[in-house]
């Protein structure tokens, strides 16, 4: 039996393993928990690859959240504009949570760290020195992406579970399709657990921590109604 259906075995297990990956830097904590899935686009679990997949029904009166409010562009402007326009509600903290996760998980590095701590970061996050946390150079996606290698994070086929809500605070987890050379990945996922604070009218950061696992979240959460 030759080496490589041994290695590629290996690499899968790893990655179907749910990695949770915790980057501490400057106290401030960046949890992913990925995974590899061999099932095809948009499986979970058991779940037919070939069969079409049907989005979780939205309440009746609801509107949809989109995963994508303040635009495309995964800068500190979408970030901003995605507060402004952000209600204080349930829908209004998941949107931005999503920017937020869209912003901070991408390589090369956002260069406008210090506008998103200026103007996203709660007054209760463990540090505002999101230019000190980049400077470490933290592998946030798990060790899936070879170092240096660009990639970001998707809304699109994306999902949503709120975990706790108050009018202040709500806990959300996000979760995201990882995305190389343009290509969106029909296996590897994200998972963050996004806390926000509604504060001097907007939402804010709060902290993110790898609370479920992929399978987890997208078994039981919701469809973005667009992403991006």
């Amino acid at each position: 039996m030759s080496a490589a259906p041994q290695k590629s075995r290996l690499r899968s297990r790893w990655a179907i393993g749910a990695l949770i990956v915790v980057v501490v830097a400057a106290v401030v904590v960046i949890a992913v928990r990925v995974y590899s899935s061999d099932s095809g686009p948009g499986a979970t679990g058991g779940a037919d690859p070939t069969a079409p997949q049907s989005p979780a029904p939205v309440e009746s009166g609801a509107a949809a959240v989109t995963g994508c409010l303040g635009g495309e562009q995964r800068d500190a402007a979408m970030v901003r504009a995605a507060q402004d326009s952000a209600d204080q509600s349930e829908m209004g903290a998941v949107e931005v949570a999503a920017a937020f996760v869209r912003w901070i998980n991408q390589y090369p590095y956002p260069a406008d760290a210090e506008q998103v701590q200026q103007s996203a970061l709660s007054a209760e996050a463990p540090t505002r020195d999101l230019v000190a946390f980049f400077d470490t150079e933290p592998d946030l996606s798990g060790g899936l992406v070879p170092q240096e290698e660009p990639y970001w994070l998707s809304t699109v086929s994306g999902v949503y579970f709120v975990e706790s809500a108050a009018p202040e605070a709500v806990t959300a987890s996000i979760g995201t399709a990882l995305v190389r050379d343009g290509e969106l990945s029909p296996s590897l996922k994200g998972s963050i657990t996004v806390t926000v604070s509604w504060e001097d009218g907007r939402w804010t950061f709060v902290r993110s921590e790898g609370t479920r696992t992929t399978e987890d979240l997208f078994a039981i959460g919701t469809p973005f109604s667009g992403g991006c």
